[in-house]
């Protein structure tokens, strides 16, 4: 699997990606279009036969947990947590292609029977716009990172580390014309949707290629249990290396491939020795006060060929920080009733996907990398947030914001340093469309829709008024304005505008003294 050749299968697979990019660089007709459909179809059944071999190998766990007992646990239990996170992570891969697929041909999209096999846009949209390739390539790069951990002598098994490593590559990728295409660009941007989907079922394929690879390892790992004691490893294994302070750091100290016929002692730095339980000893660290806290010892075992004593040091620290919740608004510190203000939620030391917010009044909803925020009514609420630390939820506090109405725009006839009125000669003010309102000096990008106003003037001694129901003036206006004397005023007034949060605003009066 991982030893240096590739399976007859591997090579296979690998050829169809070849053929598969080199698809992608052509113009894309119908019989190409096609042989994607027939290249995903071989890469799916790729990746079912991959994981039928699994099933094997997870089989034979089984067979030898029931003969070795304790021996093999340790192993049994990592390759069941490999099992649960691969799958994970081939289910996130196939919920994606759902998505792809009805997104472009409907809620009764099927993978297996594409319609629009020829979009180029959807890909773009759901994957690069709305940062979902980056963040399944974050995920990938997780779980790549997760597989590679478990194994300790990185140059004994360099083949399983390369087979890992080129499985689940997220490299940026050289383009045709020299520069470097970002890995999610390169995968899901201006391609069509078949051919997006075919990629997708290549990552699913490489997904079961490195979970082979790494239950190849554990159950090679086995045997261990007689081998020579100067190549033993100690470990130290804690659910979070990050507490608050107050709460409890807890960590395992033990020997990988320990047997359970032999009971090692652990002594940390200082003398004190820790309890053990099945082989395991449990340390539980001073949280009193911030800071990284550093900490040591050795594990002492006879070796059952020798009776030698042998030592096996480790070394390993944890921080201490105080809970601070970060609730920061990216645009101002208030929000606006009516539309969306994007906001950051963050929590020093927790990932995002451990971080649930909620919100007082109104709602909060992730939105991309962060969050949007949409408030109904003017007052104050409060954003809070719980964070998940190694399973154990904890309420990180909250933050009040303002909540205010979104200004009233200005009302302005053109775009000169006269918009809002002043002197202007006749012809240019009849030149103009309409009225139109801004939003000055305010970061969102809001637009207001006049909804009327009304042109009046004196004439002859007699007020006359023309009304428009929308934006732009009438020909009974124009006319007005035409009849108006130079060095009179005319009067844009009733000016109304209908703003995003749905509410109308009366706006104030331009006056014009015509030359």
């Amino acid at each position: 699997m991982g030893h240096g050749k590739e399976s007859p299968r591997q090579k296979m697979i690998g050829m169809m990606y070849l053929v598969l990019t080199a698809l992608l660089a052509l113009n894309v007709s119908a019989e190409v279009l096609n042989a994607f459909i027939l290249i995903d179809n071989s890469l799916t059944k790729s990746a079912e036969n991959f994981q039928s071999k699994n099933e094997e190998i997870y089989s034979e766990f089984v067979k030898a947990l029931s003969e070795s007992g304790d021996k093999v646990k340790p192993f049994k239990d990592l390759s069941d947590d490999v099992k649960i996170k691969s799958q994970e992570l081939f289910d996130e891969i196939q919920n994606l292609k759902l998505l792809l697929v009805q997104t472009a041909d409907g809620p009764e999209g099927d993978v297996k029977n594409i319609g629009k096999k020829d979009d180029n846009n959807i890909p773009g949209q759901l994957m690069i716009t709305e940062g979902r390739g980056e963040e399944l390539k974050e995920k990938i790069i997780v779980h790549r990172g997760y597989l590679l951990a478990m194994i300790k002598d990185t140059a004994r098994y360099s083949p399983i580390v390369k087979g890992i490593n080129s499985s689940l590559n997220t490299e940026d990728i050289l383009g045709n014309t020299g520069e470097m295409v970002p890995w999610a660009s390169a995968n899901f941007d201006h391609l069509p949707l078949a051919g997006v989907i075919a990629l997708m079922s290549k990552m699913q394929s490489d997904v079961r290629n490195a979970e082979a690879e790494i239950l190849s390892y554990l159950f090679g790992q086995i045997d261990a249990g007689s081998f020579k004691f100067n190549k033993l490893e100690a470990i130290v294994n804690a659910s979070t290396n990050y507490v608050l302070k107050g709460n409890k750091y807890e960590a395992q100290v033990f020997i990988a491939a320990s047997d359970s016929t032999i009971e090692p002692e652990i002594v940390l730095a200082g003398g004190s020795k820790l309890p053990i339980t099945d082989g395991k000893g449990t340390y539980t660290g001073a949280t009193g006060t911030v800071g990284i806290k550093t900490w040591s010892g050795v594990i002492k075992m006879k070796s059952p060929a020798t009776g030698e004593i042998l030592e096996f040091p480790f070394k390993s620290e944890y921080q201490v920080a105080e809970a601070g919740l970060v609730v920061s608004p990216t645009k101002m510190n208030v929000f606006y009733v009516g539309v969306e203000n994007p906001v950051d939620i963050s929590v020093a030391g927790v990932p995002a996907d451990k971080i649930t917010a909620g919100i007082s009044s109104g709602t909060i909803k992730r939105k991309g990398k962060g969050y949007v925020v949409i408030v109904k009514k003017r007052g104050t609420v409060k954003v809070s947030a719980t964070a998940d630390f190694g399973g154990t939820k904890k309420n990180m506090g909250s933050k009040v914001f303002r909540v205010k109405t979104v200004p009233d725009p200005v009302a302005k006839v053109g775009n000169d340093k006269n918009a809002k009125g002043g002197i202007i000669a006749k012809n240019i003010l009849l030149a103009q469309s309409g009225v139109k309102a801004d939003l000055e000096n305010f970061d969102f990008q809001l637009k207001y829709r006049i909804t009327g106003f009304t042109v009046g003037a004196t004439i002859k001694g007699y007020e006359e008024e023309e009304a428009s129901s929308n934006s732009l003036f009438t020909s009974r206006q124009k006319a007005l304005i035409k009849k108006v004397s130079p060095g009179k005023k005319v009067y844009i007034e009733n000016i109304k505008a209908k703003g995003p949060d749905g509410t109308t605003r009366k706006l104030g009066t331009i006056a014009f003294k015509l030359r």
